[in-house]
């Protein structure tokens, strides 16, 4: 993908194309000069990220209960995005396998039906919020099983990771209470995921592409370092996607605010130098992965923090959600091999 930057026509067509993002429908509809990829991308991204009536994650109790209440006919398609290897270890019972890399693979995305619920789950959290990204910007309305299987069975060795734990995944550094609001704009990058010019191949080769190169999530520790390492030229660009309100609590020193819901509006995307390296976070890293997914299509070198804030404060007040806590979130819920 080349990264020379040039500045972006009209969305002039952005209604026509709206239609075009159900896969397998068949249109024939091609890119007009005009037009880039950019044009078909950032509506289909913002559909997802801009629609509040969706929720981003499910909970394992709440797809625990569908899956048991009697009625086969409202089930969610449940996908593990783990990998082969940890999906034959246990899964929910009934789920697919599509480990998160092969997410834009058009073979694994002839397993899903469209207009069907697809519920996604993966370790923590993290690279199920990035397939289920993927997935909702081709035209799929899949949900993020909170914190991963972590939150489905309590059987470390099925777990395979470690849900968040105060004791090693928890720091204390400063956060600060000014707001800084970015004054400079940058034309947004040009991205070349395919030659062709149906609208289709775009967003398939698109989420390919991400679904490939996407960082898994970045260390609270690692950006730590990098702002306090006494050079300023390598520092990227720290943006809370968290609410207006809780980004006034505290944040990150030096980070700004675009909310999640609104990260793909053009406007917001101008804010972003996209030759620098940006870190994305949020609350426990779910809601940071949507975000950091929809940069990473749209042509940003974006990296999700895990664990959200919760990584980088211990102070309650300013995390205001809760982190992981095994009382409460985990579940002893059935397995299959």
């Amino acid at each position: 993908m080349k990264h020379t930057i040039k500045s972006i026509a009209s969305l002039g067509l952005v209604l026509l194309l709206s239609g075009l993002f159900v896969f397998g429908c068949g249109d024939d509809d091609v890119l007009t000069p005009a037009q880039t990829e950019f044009d078909v991308i950032q509506p289909a991204t913002d559909a997802y990220t801009g629609n509040a009536s969706q929720s981003a994650i499910v909970k394992a109790q709440d797809l625990f209960d569908n899956i048991n209440d009697g009625d086969a006919t409202n089930d969610y398609v449940v996908v593990s995005v783990r990998s082969a290897e940890h999906f034959a270890l246990g899964h929910v019972p009934g789920a697919i396998n599509i480990p998160w890399r092969t997410v834009g693979q058009q073979a694994n995305l002839d397993l899903l039906t469209q207009g069907s619920k697809i519920a996604v789950y993966c370790y923590t959290g993290h690279t199920g919020g990035i397939a289920t990204t993927l997935l909702n910007a081709m035209g799929y309305e899949a949900y993020n099983m909170k914190f991963g299987m972590g939150s489905w069975t309590t059987d470390a060795a099925v777990r395979v990771a470690s849900p968040f734990t105060e004791a090693t995944d928890g720091h204390d550094f400063a956060v600060e209470t000014t707001i800084n609001n970015p004054t400079a704009t940058f034309d947004i990058p040009t991205t070349e995921y395919t030659a062709v010019t149906d609208p289709n191949a775009i967003l398939l080769a698109a989420c390919d592409f991400v679904a490939t190169n996407i960082a898994a999530v970045a260390k609270a520790q690692d950006l730590f370092d990098n702002l306090n390492d006494g050079n300023a030229a390598n520092d990227p660009i720290v943006v809370s996607v968290r609410s207006a309100e809780h980004y006034a609590l505290g944040h990150v020193p030096g980070a700004i605010n675009i909310p999640w819901r609104s990260i793909a509006d053009e406007d917001n995307l101008q804010k972003l130098d996209p030759t620098k390296e940006i870190v994305v976070y949020c609350y426990t890293g779910h809601t940071g992965a949507v975000a950091t997914t929809a940069l990473k299509l749209l042509g940003y070198n974006a990296a999700n923090m895990k664990f959200g804030i919760m990584s980088w404060t211990q102070d309650a007040a300013v995390r205001v959600a809760a982190p992981f806590t095994e009382a409460t979130d985990a579940h002893d819920f059935p397995l299959e091999q």
